[in-house]
């Protein structure tokens, strides 16, 4: 019986040492890093500002999960490809300025939730996502980008994001 064992022992041992083996040098090696925070000043060319929007969309926004950048089959959000456009057409709807509505859209996405899509997008101001005020206003200059005239900036459009923030803070908006 000891014998048994011993032999038992020594194989679960190889075995485990072989494994480990593979996964050190077969296999692809990543490292996990938390996002960066960008910080955005004073200044920043749009050009620029819609870059880093673009860069937090792809990365620590998280965005592209269910917004596909075309339009597609079995789609979970609006593609962003046109978004612009449309975020004019329902700021003309609802008679108010382009930017309010992109930075109300973003902090309280349950208010602006498009026909044939559920309620499922957080408040990107919180936890998940957490953006900072620079941040959103470059995801919003980015969107802003597909399909229409750009007209969000840091820091001329702070105070108005920061005036759709209280608004969701005083309507109790969940996140």
């Amino acid at each position: 019986m000891k014998g048994g064992a011993i032999k038992l022992f020594l194989v679960v041992v190889g075995i485990n040492i072989f494994f480990a083996y593979i996964g050190l040098y077969f296999l692809p090696q990543s490292q996990s890093l938390p996002p960066k925070t960008i910080k955005i000043e004073k200044g920043i060319p749009q050009d620029e500002l819609i870059a880093v929007g673009e860069s937090i969309i792809f990365g620590k926004g998280q965005c592209m999960v269910c917004h596909p950048m075309k339009p597609e089959t079995g789609m979970r959000a609006p593609a962003i490809a046109t978004i612009g456009a449309e975020m004019v057409k329902s700021a003309k709807e609802r008679n108010m300025p382009v930017e309010a509505y992109v930075f109300e859209a973003l902090v309280n996405p349950s208010s602006y939730i498009q026909k044939g899509f559920e309620n499922m997008m957080p408040p990107v101001h919180k936890p998940p996502t957490s953006l900072t005020e620079g941040e959103l206003i470059a995801v919003s200059a980015f969107l802003q980008s597909k399909g229409s005239n750009i007209t969000i900036n840091y820091p001329d459009s702070v105070p108005v994001l920061q005036e759709e923030i209280t608004k969701e803070a005083k309507k109790g908006g969940s996140g």
